[in-house]
């Protein structure tokens, strides 16, 4: 075998040139035998002195030094350090602190407050919630507002501002009946004129929805639209009925969309002068399941 003979830093091996800190080095003519390199004359350096020279204590105080001990059960857990907080976009419902709570006949006064958003002839008449809050008030909910009180403050009575008012009805859709106060309604439990029944309807699978208001003061805020989520997840989480029916103007369709309600065309009720849209938003009621498939099944889940 020929002599070995020290590496010119000129030459690159394998086509790989050293980096410009390993000038001045000596290598093995074939770089990938490691078993020559205690052949070499030049001393193999670490940190200018030779490694025999070394101190490993002053190695061991150098690395405590620099580096922390870490516990490798908890590396998993550092991607946590670097994730950014959720951050909460505040609206403008967020300022009111508002709650939902279902209305009772103690609210009346407060339901004709916010009824006043609506135009004279669409307004719910103070005998109408006396009604319908006292004959069904787990169909009735309200959005309310508390302020966060200081210490000491004594608590106010929340402030309504918002409020969905609904019956039970037979029909499948809204009906001028279903609008109106029965004659006898304090006495009565149940009215039926031409075969249809007036007003609420115990045995009815539809809600109607007589009145999604939201006081002047506070519209824009979102407040409809959090009442409406809220109201939908109770009825169809309750399973007690099969669709929630509500008649609305033109420039409000898109909004009932939204939720699931479809539109129906225009609607026969001729409360408050007419003019309104029937739509309707079915639910998966327990009596239907079995005459779905379990395609059809699937498919109305993905729709809603």
């Amino acid at each position: 075998m020929s002599d070995q003979s020290h590496y010119d830093p000129s030459h690159p091996i394998n086509g790989l040139k050293p980096l410009s800190n390993g000038d001045g080095f000596t290598l093995p003519i074939n770089p990938h035998d490691g078993s020559r390199l205690h052949d070499y004359s030049d001393p193999m350096m670490a940190n200018g002195l030779p490694l025999e020279d070394v101190d490993e204590d002053d190695d061991d105080e150098e690395a405590e030094d620099d580096y922390v001990a870490v516990d490798h059960d908890d590396v998993n857990e550092y991607p946590y350090w670097f994730r950014r907080p959720p951050v909460h976009h505040r609206s403008k419902i967020d300022d009111l602190h508002p709650f939902v709570q279902v209305l009772t006949e103690s609210n009346v006064e407060d339901c004709v407050a916010v009824e006043e958003a609506f135009p004279v002839q669409e307004r719910c008449s103070r005998e109408k919630f006396q009604y319908r809050l006292g004959r069904c008030p787990e169909l009735c909910l309200g959005l309310f507002t508390l302020p966060i009180l200081n210490h000491g403050q004594p608590k106010p009575r929340p402030t309504l501002v918002g409020h969905i008012i609904a019956t039970r009805v037979s029909t499948p859709h809204v009906t001028d009946k279903s609008m109106e106060l029965p004659e006898n309604w304090k006495s009565e439990r149940l009215t039926v004129v031409d075969g249809e029944t007036v007003g609420h309807d115990d045995t009815g699978m539809s809600i109607a929805i007589h009145s999604l208001a939201v006081s002047s003061e506070h519209q824009g805020k979102g407040v409809g639209s959090t009442l409406m989520k809220s109201y939908i997840q109770r009825i169809r989480e309750a399973m007690i009925a099969d669709r929630i029916v509500i008649i609305a103007h033109d420039h409000l369709v898109a909004f009932y969309e939204s939720f699931g309600f479809q539109k129906r065309g225009p609607s026969k009720c001729q409360f408050g002068g007419g003019g309104w849209t029937d739509l309707v938003r079915f639910f998966l009621s327990a009596t239907r399941v079995p005459l779905l498939t379990s395609f059809q099944v699937l498919e109305f889940n993905t729709e809603e």
